[in-house]
C-alpha cells in the first residue's frame, strides 16, 4: 500500500488572539515560521521512503494555511524526483475552471507526471467564500461546472463550454499536459448524501479526510459502488487522510489527546460548524444546518486548552474522528492501520504527522519513527477492496 504525508501549516496557537479580535500585536509564532517549519517536514518525505506529498487549500485563519497547494506542490516538485503529489482538496469554486486546469496540467509538467491525486472538494468556510468573494450558495453549481470543463480541458484538445456560470470559448490548454489521464485521477471529498450521489454517479472516487467515523466512511464506499454499478461503472476503492503520531514510549501517547483537542477546536472554528446559523438558508449547505445545530459551541475562554468538561464538548462537534487517529507505538498503529483498511477498504493512505498545537520537533521525530518502523510493513501490507464495501453484500 502506497503511504504519503500529508501537510499544512497551522498556528494553532494563534486562536486565542484572533478569537478575541486582538489584531493590536502580531501572532507569538510568525506564520512563515510555520509554513517553513511545514515545508521540512515535507522534505523528509522522499529520503524517508514515503509515496508522496498532499497538501490541502485553506486561507484567512490560522487553520491550514496553504492559500495555493498547486504552487506548494510545484516547490516540492521541484525538490523530488520520484514521489508523487496531491491535493486534500483543491476548492474548486474559488478557482476559474480554466485556469484551474492550466495549473494542473503545468503542474503535470514540472513533475513529470507525478501529480497523481488530484483532490477537489466543494467547500465549506462562510470565511474563505468571503474572503475570495464566491458567493457560497453557487458552490454546487461552481462544482459541477468545473468538474465539467476540467474532463473537457483534461481530455482533449480543442473544447468549449456553456453553463449557468461559466462560458469558454473553443480553445486549448497551452502548454498541453505531459499526461494524457488526467481526468482520471481527480478524486473528491464529500460531506452530506446528496454530494456523495450525484458525484459517485459522475464517476469520482472517493477521498476521505478523517471527518467521519471509519465505520461510517466504508458503509459510504459500499453506497458509492452501488451508484457506480446502476451508472455501468466498476466499483471503486477511495483514499483516505488519517493523522498520525507515532511513539516508542506508550505512556508518551497521552500527549496527543491536547493536540487532538486544539486540531479539532480549529476545525470547528474555521468552518463555524459551532454555529448552525452559518449555514441556515444557504443553498447546498442544507445538510449542514441541520448536523451542526447540535454542536456544542467553542468559547474563547477555552481555547487555551481542554478541561475534561471542554474534551467531552470538543468530541460532540465535528473534527477528526478517533477511529481515523493512528497514534501509539509502531505495533499499535500497525494493528489501527489494518483494522481501519478492513473497515474502509482504502487502497492508499496519507498520514498527517503534524496537528493542532503539536511542536514540529515532535512532529519530525514521530515521521522519522514511523518510517522506520512502521512503514516499511505497510508498504507491504495488502489493500483489498473487501466485500463489505460491494453493492451484491448490501442490506436489502
Amino acid at each position: 500500500m502506497k503511504v504519503n504525508i500529508g501537510l499544512g501549516a497551522h498556528n494553532s496557537h494563534d486562536w486565542e488572539r484572533v478569537l478575541a479580535g486582538d489584531f493590536g500585536h502580531p501572532p507569538t509564532t510568525p506564520d512563515w515560521q510555520c509554513v517553513q517549519a511545514t515545508l521540512a517536514l515535507g522534505d523528509l518525505a522522499e529520503p524517508l521512503g514515503f509515496d508522496g506529498i498532499w497538501l490541502p487549500e485553506h486561507c484567512g485563519t490560522p487553520y491550514g494555511m496553504t492559500p495555493n497547494p498547486i504552487q506548494a506542490l510545484s516547490y516540492f516538485a521541484g525538490r523530488t524526483q520520484r514521489i508523487g503529489l496531491g491535493t486534500f482538496v483543491v476548492v474548486a469554486p474559488w478557482w476559474h475552471p480554466v485556469r484551474l486546469a492550466h495549473q494542473i496540467a503545468y503542474l503535470d509538467i514540472l513533475s513529470n507526471g507525478r501529480y497523481t491525486t488530484i483532490g477537489v472538494g466543494r467547500g465549506v468556510s462562510k470565511g474563505e467564500f468571503a474572503a475570495v468573494g464566491v458567493p457560497r450558495d453557487e458552490s454546487r453549481q461552481r462544482f459541477n461546472e468545473t468538474l465539467d470543463i476540467l474532463q473537457l480541458a483534461l481530455s482533449g484538445e480543442r473544447f468549449g463550454y456553456e453553463g449557468e456560470i461559466f462560458t469558454v470559448p473553443e480553445m486549448s490548454l497551452r502548454p498541453e499536459p505531459q499526461s494524457r489521464d488526467l481526468f482520471s485521477r481527480i478524486y473528491s471529498s464529500s460531506s452530506t448524501a446528496e454530494s456523495l450521489e450525484i458525484l459517485a454517479r459522475r464517476g469520482m472516487v472517493p477521498l476521505f479526510v478523517g471527518n467521519k467515523p471509519i465505520e461510517d466512511a466504508g458503509r459510504e464506499v459500499q453506497q458509492v459502488n452501488i451508484f457506480r454499478k446502476e451508472e455501468g461503472l466498476p466499483p471503486c476503492q477511495p483514499k483516505n487522510v488519517m493523522f498520525m503520531y507515532c511513539t516508542a514510549n506508550p505512556e508518551d501517547a497521552a500527549k496527543s489527546e491536547e493536540w487532538i483537542w486544539t486540531a479539532n477546536r480549529d476545525v470547528t472554528v474555521h468552518y463555524g460548524f459551532a454555529d448552525a446559523s452559518n449555514f441556515k438558508g444557504v443553498k447546498g449547505y442544507e445538510a449542514y444546518a441541520a448536523r451542526e445545530a447540535s454542536a456544542t459551541a467553542v468559547l474563547a475562554s477555552s481555547v487555551t486548552g481542554p478541561s475534561p468538561s471542554d474534551t467531552k464538548s470538543a468530541q460532540k462537534t465535528p473534527g477528526y474522528h478517533a477511529s481515523n487517529l493512528l497514534i501509539g507505538t509502531p505495533e499499535e498503529i500497525l494493528q489501527r492501520l489494518s483494522a481501519a483498511q478492513q473497515a474502509c477498504s482504502f487502497c492508499e493512505l496519507t498520514i498527517v504527522p503534524q496537528f493542532g498545537t503539536m511542536p514540529y520537533e515532535e512532529a519530525m521525530a514521530s515521521t522519522r519513527l514511523f518510517a522506520a518502523e512502521v512503514l516499511p510493513a505497510a508498504h507491504e501490507m495488502k489493500a483489498p477492496l473487501h466485500p463489505a464495501a460491494l453493492p451484491e453484500n448490501a442490506l436489502a
